[in-house]
C-alpha cells in the first residue's frame, strides 16, 4: 500500500515538474513572439526610437523568464532528493506491515484513510502485542500477576535444622538429598492510583514456605506463607507505606537461588524480617535518603512456632506493649567509584522490648542493634554487598543464632553461693556478611560468579546457665555460587554451602549443602 502511495507521488512529480520546466520555457518563446510581432506585422517602422525600447523591453522580460524558469528547475531537483529519501523509508517500513497503517483499502482497491477508530484499535493492538508482562487494566489502575517458580535439588552430608536451605549444623549425622518447589512465589502489583498528589501503588506476595502438613507425603505439600502485603504513596520526594514489608534495618541478602526463602546466611551474620509498619521515606540533597519506620513488635519467640494455630497468641515483643522502632540514612550514588554503575551505603538503628515471663518471674530486656549495610561496585564487572552489626536480643531478626534471651541465666558466683533465683538476661552478639561478585565477560554476560561468608557470634558470657543448656554459641558459613542467565526469564544456579556451628557444650557440628536451583521468572 505504501509503494502504491510512493508510485503515484513519484510519477506525479516526476511528469509534472518537467511540464512545469517545459511550459516556463514554451511560456518565454510566446513572450519571444509576442514581443516581436509587434515590431515586425509588416508595416513600415516609422518611429526608430520606439522600435530599439521595445526590443530592449523584450530582452528584460526574456532575463525574467529565464531567471524563474532556473528557480524551477532547482525546486524540481530538491523535490526529487525528497522523493528519493521518502522512497527509502516508505521501502524500509514496508518490510514490517503492521495493523496500524494510516491506510487500508477500500472493495475497490483504492487506498482511503482509517477512522479515528480504526486508528485507536490498531494502536491498542500494536501495545497488547508488544507487551511483555501479564498486566491489565481495571479502571485507572494496572493490575500486575508476577512470581518466580523455584526447582531446588538438594544434598546434605550431615544434619541440618532444614534441609532445603539450611541455617545451622546439629548433631544428627544422617545426610539426606531430595528436592522441593516451596520457595515459589506468587504476587500482584497494583500501580495508577492517585489520592490527591501522590501516586499509589501497592503488593501482594506470598510463598509455599509456611510449614508442612502433618501426613505421611506432607514433605512435597508447602503450605502457602505471607510474605508482603503494602500500600505506598508516593510524592516528588517523600513517601508513605503502610503494610508488611521488609524491615529497614540491615534490609540486604546475598544474591542466590538455593536461598530465596530464607535469606542466605540467615543465623549466620544476616538479619532480616517482614514486620507489619508504618514506613515514611524522604530523599534529600544528592543521592541521600532518610526511612524510618514503626514496627509490630516481633521479637522471634511466638509461642506456638512449629505448630499451625489459627489463633494469635502474643509474643514477648507483643507482651511488652511497645512497638520496634527502626530508623536508617543511606547515599546513592549513580557511578560509584567510576565504574559507571551505581551503589549504596546505609546504615541503621532498631530498638524495642521484650516482657519475658518464666514460671513466677516476669522482667522486661531491651531489643536493639546498630548496622551498617553496603552494595557497591568495586569495578565495571565486580560487585561488593554485605552487612555488619552489633546488638542485643535480635532472635526476631534471627540473630544470636536465632537466640534472644537467656531465662535460666547463672554466673559462677551464683554457682558457688548455691542462689536458687536464675536470671533473664538478653544475649548480645554480633556478627554479619559479605558477598563478592563477578560478572564474566563470556557467555553474553550472562554468567556470574559470588563468593560469600557470613558469621554470628553471640557473646558466651550471656548464655551462661544454671539447668546447662546447651546455646550455641558461634555460627560461620561460607558459600559458592554460580548463576547463568539462560534467558530473561529463566536463571540456573549451582551453590556449595558450608557451615560450621559451635556449641556451648558439645563440639562443633559442621555440614555440606550442595544445591542446583532453577528460577523461572514471569
Amino acid at each position: 500500500m505504501k509503494s502504491v502511495i510512493y508510485n503515484g507521488v513519484l510519477l506525479i512529480a516526476l511528469v509534472g515538474c518537467p511540464c512545469l520546466s517545459l511550459s516556463a520555457q514554451d511560456s518565454v518563446a510566446d513572450n519571444k513572439v509576442k514581443d516581436v510581432t509587434p515590431a515586425n506585422a509588416g508595416v513600415e517602422k516609422t518611429d526608430n526610437k520606439n522600435d530599439l525600447k521595445e526590443k530592449k523591453d523584450a530582452k528584460k522580460k526574456e532575463g525574467k523568464v529565464n531567471e524563474r524558469v532556473l528557480q524551477l528547475e532547482s525546486q524540481v531537483r530538491k523535490m526529487q532528493a525528497e522523493l528519493e529519501t521518502l522512497k527509502k523509508l516508505l521501502l524500509s517500513g514496508s518490510q514490517n506491515p503492521t495493523l496500524d497503517e494510516k491506510t487500508a483499502k477500500s472493495d475497490t482497491g483504492v487506498p482511503v484513510a482509517k477512522s479515528p477508530k480504526d486508528r485507536a484499535t490498531a494502536t491498542a493492538s500494536k501495545k497488547k502485542a508488544s507487551k511483555n508482562d501479564l498486566s491489565f487494566d481495571v479502571g485507572s489502575y494496572k493490575i500486575t500477576p508476577y512470581g518466580i517458580i523455584f526447582f531446588n535439588a538438594y544434598a546434605n552430608n550431615n544434619g541440618t535444622n532444614n534441609v532445603d536451605d539450611p541455617l545451622w549444623a546439629t548433631s544428627n549425622p544422617a545426610g539426606n538429598a531430595s528436592a522441593s518447589g516451596r520457595q515459589t512465589r506468587l504476587g500482584v502489583k497494583i500501580e495508577g492510583g492517585r489520592i490527591g498528589d501522590a501516586n499509589v501503588s501497592g503488593v501482594v506476595e506470598a510463598d509455599f514456605y509456611g510449614g508442612l502438613p502433618a501426613v505421611g507425603v506432607g514433605e512435597n505439600m508447602g503450605v502457602l506463607r505471607f510474605r508482603v502485603a503494602k500500600v505506598k504513596l508516593a510524592w516528588e520526594k517523600t513517601s508513605l507505606q503502610i503494610g508488611q514489608d521488609w524491615v529497614i534495618f540491615a534490609p540486604n541478602s546475598p544474591k542466590s537461588l538455593a536461598a530465596a526463602a530464607i535469606p542466605q546466611f540467615a543465623a549466620a551474620g544476616n538479619l532480616w524480617s517482614r514486620l507489619p509498619q508504618i514506613r515514611v521515606e524522604r530523599t534529600f540533597g544528592k543521592g541521600f535518603k532518610w526511612q524510618g519506620a514503626v514496627l509490630a513488635p516481633g521479637t522471634g519467640d511466638f509461642p506456638l512456632g512449629g505448630a499451625t494455630p489459627l489463633l494469635l497468641q502474643p509474643g514477648t515483643g507483643s507482651a511488652s506493649k511497645t512497638p520496634f522502632f527502626q530508623s536508617r540514612i543511606s547515599y546513592t550514588n549513580a557511578n560509584f567509584f567510576g565504574s559507571g554503575k551505581g551503589g549504596t551505603i546505609g546504615f541503621a538503628g532498631h530498638y524495642g522490648r521484650s516482657r519475658v515471663t518464666s514460671g513466677a518471674r516476669s522482667n522486661e530486656i531491651d531489643s536493639w542493634g546498630a548496622a551498617a549495610d553496603w552494595n557497591i561496585p568495586l569495578v565495571k564487572r565486580v560487585s561488593l554487598s554485605g552487612e555488619a552489626f552489633y546488638g542485643k536480643n535480635l532472635a526476631g531478626f534471627q540473630g544470636g543464632i536465632f537466640q534472644g534471651y537467656n531465662t535460666d541465666f547463672g554466673t559462677s558466683m551464683d554457682y558457688e553461693g548455691g542462689s536458687s533465683v536464675p536470671g533473664i538476661r538478653g544475649i548480645g552478639t554480633r556478627g554479619g556478611w559479605t558477598q563478592l561478585g563477578w560478572n564474566l565477560p563470556t557467555l553474553d554476560d550472562r554468567l556470574s560468579i559470588y563468593g560469600s561468608m557470613g558469621i554470628d557470634d553471640p557473646h558466651n558470657e550471656d548464655l551462661v546457665t544454671r539447668s546447662g543448656r546447651n546455646f550455641r554459641t558461634r555460627n560461620f558459613g561460607y558459600a559458592f555460587d554460580a548463576i547463568y542467565k539462560v534467558s530473561k526469564n529463566l536463571s540456573l544456579g549451582w551453590e556449595f554451602r558450608r557451615l560450621e556451628t559451635s556449641y556451648f557444650f558439645t563440639p562443633k557440628k559442621e555440614a555440606n549443602h550442595m544445591n542446583f536451583g532453577a528460577a523461572f521468572k514471569f
